[in-house]
């Protein structure tokens, strides 16, 4: 039977052969980070100058031969107000403003029959 310094020696060697094969795998990781921050760190200017070249008159299909795909974010358009009128729409009148004849429905419909508002009977 194996005593425990044995066992503890070729568990250190299966280690050793198993970090072995990962340190390169570290390595590559770790320059694969640093590219995609490099290009997460274009997108941003690659879609003003995709927008840019759309602006000046070139199409999405003239862009897609050229080798420029379109960006997956587009740059944010700020919208700019119009003079000083407000956007948000007006309030709705309250409760008291309204007139009582304003909630009753419109009779003109009856008036051009020829009868009378409650009658029933047409003239």
């Amino acid at each position: 039977m194996a005593n425990a310094d044995d066992i503890l020696t070729r568990m250190r060697a299966l280690t050793a052969a198993r970090e072995q094969v990962i340190e390169p795998l570290a390595q590559i990781l770790a320059q694969r980070g640093d590219l995609l921050a490099q290009l997460a760190a274009l997108d941003e200017p690659y879609g003003k100058a995709y927008v840019a070249a759309e602006a000046a008159g070139w199409t999405p299909q003239e862009l897609q031969e050229l080798g420029a795909d379109e960006p997956a974010k587009r740059p944010r358009v700020r919208r700019r107000s119009r003079g000083t009128a407000s956007a948000a729409p007006a309030p709705a009148p309250a409760a008291e403003d309204v007139s009582p004849a304003a909630t009753l429905p419109a009779q003109a419909a009856a008036a051009g029959t020829g009868e009378t508002a409650g009658s029933g009977v047409s003239s």
